[in-house]
Parts: structure tokens; sequence; C-alpha cells
């Protein structure tokens, strides 16, 4: 990908997005009902520093949001912050391109939506896997690494299915071009 391509800073909401995927984002927080704060804090941790997409007080989840696969100094940064913030605290997911809902097509009953993909922070402390267990990171780093972020699927408590499909819809098709300015 060539250096000179550059994701457009875009407004919405009273925030000054980095990119038109996180307001995307925004739009879709906020048309099921989730209040959010947009890059709340900073983080220093030796001599990385590490500032968070999205943070949903009420669900208490940190979100980061890319519009392709991380590279590895990328997700190791993630990584780090999971680790800094504690094993019992933190709650923390990684959502790779636009909004989109997950189906589940069922031969008898036809198609199910599942919730959005999302790639979260897992702490495994079973016998079978112990402190140190990693795993294949698949979809969410560019080359081969092993990590305890793990593919999941996000359905958010207390939104219908009809309002998740919608909010995906309006965060997609969101266009912000010659001034325009989503609902």
């Amino acid at each position: 990908m060539s250096s000179d391509i550059r994701a457009i800073e875009t407004e919405y909401n009273g925030y000054r997005f980095r990119s038109r995927l996180e307001a995307r984002w925004a739009i879709f927080f906020r048309a099921i009902n989730l209040d959010y704060e947009y890059e709340l804090e900073g983080f220093q941790m030796d001599d990385i520093r590490y500032l968070p997409d999205f943070y949903i007080p009420s669900i208490d989840r940190w979100l980061e949001i890319k519009g392709q696969p991380l590279s590895i100094p990328e997700i190791k940064k993630c990584e780090e912050f999971c680790y800094r913030k504690g094993k019992d605290d933190i709650k923390f997911s990684i959502l790779i391109g636009a909004p989109q809902p997950v189906m589940y097509q069922d031969e008898g009953t036809g198609q199910h939506l599942l919730g959005v993909m999302e790639y979260t922070w897992e702490w495994t402390t079973s016998k079978l896997y112990p402190e140190n267990t990693r795993i294949l990171a698949q979809g969410i780093v560019r080359e081969e690494y092993y990590s305890r972020f793990i593919p999941a699927i996000w359905k958010v408590q207390n939104v219908t299915d009809e309002q998740l499909m919608d909010a995906a819809k309006k965060a997609r098709e969101a266009r912000f071009e010659f001034g325009e300015k989503p609902e």
C-alpha cells in the first residue's frame, strides 16, 4: 500500500474522528443507544504510547477500530495494553472494517442474526489453557501470529436483531462528502 494514502478526518456527533471508518462505528453505537467516548485517554507503557479508539462505559469495554488486519507491532501494542490493564479488569475488542452483521443460515428456519464480528481479548485460565497459552490469530493479523485475541461474535444486550441490522446499515451507508451529516 502506498504511504501517501491517508484516512480522511471526519466530524460527527461533536467529535473529530481520525477516519471515516471510526465515524461509521460511532454511528453504529449511537443507533443501538450505546454511549461512547472517543480517544478517552492515552497510555504510556514504557516506550510504547497507545490511544484506544473507543471506550463504552455502559459495558466497560475498550475498542480498537482498523480498516484491515493489523501489523504485528499494532497487535503487540493492543496486547500490552490488555496485559497492563489486568486480566480481571480488561474487556477489549478489535473491530476490523465497517459494522457488518454476521448471519447464520439454518436450512429449516432461514437466516438468523448472530451479532457483529469482533476479535476479543481472552484470558484462558483453565487446565487445558494455562496462563501463557496463545492461539493462532487468524484474520486479525496480516501474517502468522499467536495471540490471546480470538475471533468472536459481539451480540449487544438489549438490542434487537432489527435494531442491529438497521444500525449496521446506517453506518455502512453514511456519507460525509460535501458536508453531508448522517443522522
